[in-house]
């Protein structure tokens, strides 16, 4: 990695760890292992460092949400649903910290809400087509699956500030899955719901160890 990598990355890991908002410049260049005045010639403020964080977000995420990008099966979407986890996890200050951000560095949050927009869009294109196949019921009211895409955007990004600790990475992976589709199981038609409970009740269930041992034995 090149300087300005190596800042990107521990910027990330020390705004994971602390919050944006504790974390100093100095801290970044220590954490580096360089100067100040070196850090600030590749990135003069911790909003440009925070510019080339979300700039780099932004290029990983464009592959993934693009809502004419056509994912119709439920397991395509269980599986995009473990890409945005991931995502999570990797920058969770990006997520934990919006109020932050929309506050002290407006620009920003700008980005921010277009990389939203581009979540939004692809969940919401997902579930009107799902609707269209007859894996989901019609919409029982107006922007009703509208409201359920907001509450999934919800989810995703207060996730990581539930009360409750769920252990394992792997159980978090399927808590955050279940989470999800809790909000779209009332919707299925009957096919829909067949699908769902041959395909991605199993995948779930296969995050459990205690179903991996019984299987294996």
């Amino acid at each position: 990695m090149d300087t300005k990598e190596k800042i990107i990355l521990s910027s990330i890991k020390l705004f994971n760890t602390n919050g944006m908002v504790n974390v100093r410049l100095q801290q970044i260049a220590d954490h580096v292992g360089i100067s100040l005045g070196n850090l600030t010639y590749h990135f003069y403020s911790k909003e440009a460092i925070m510019i080339g964080i979300v700039d780099q977000l932004t290029n990983i995420l464009n592959p993934l949400t693009d809502k004419d990008k056509e994912f119709p099966g439920l397991m395509d979407f269980d599986t995009q649903l473990a890409r945005y986890y991931h995502i999570l996890m990797r920058y969770s200050f990006f997520f934990v910290d919006l109020l932050e951000i929309k506050r002290n560095y407006p620009k920003l949050y700008q980005k921010r809400k277009r990389i939203t927009d581009q979540i939004l869009g692809q969940i919401h294109h997902w579930l009107k087509q799902n609707e269209k196949n007859e894996i989901i019921i019609e919409e029982p009211r107006r922007d009703h699956y509208r409201m359920i895409t907001h509450t999934i955007w919800m989810i995703i990004t207060f996730y990581l500030t539930k009360p409750i600790d769920h252990g394992s990475p792997e159980d978090s992976e399927r808590v955050f899955k279940e989470m999800i589709w809790t909000q779209i199981l009332p919707h299925f038609t009957i096919v829909g719901r067949l699908e769902f409970d041959l395909l991605i009740e199993r995948l779930l269930d296969s995050f459990n160890p205690e179903n991996k041992s019984t299987d294996e034995g």
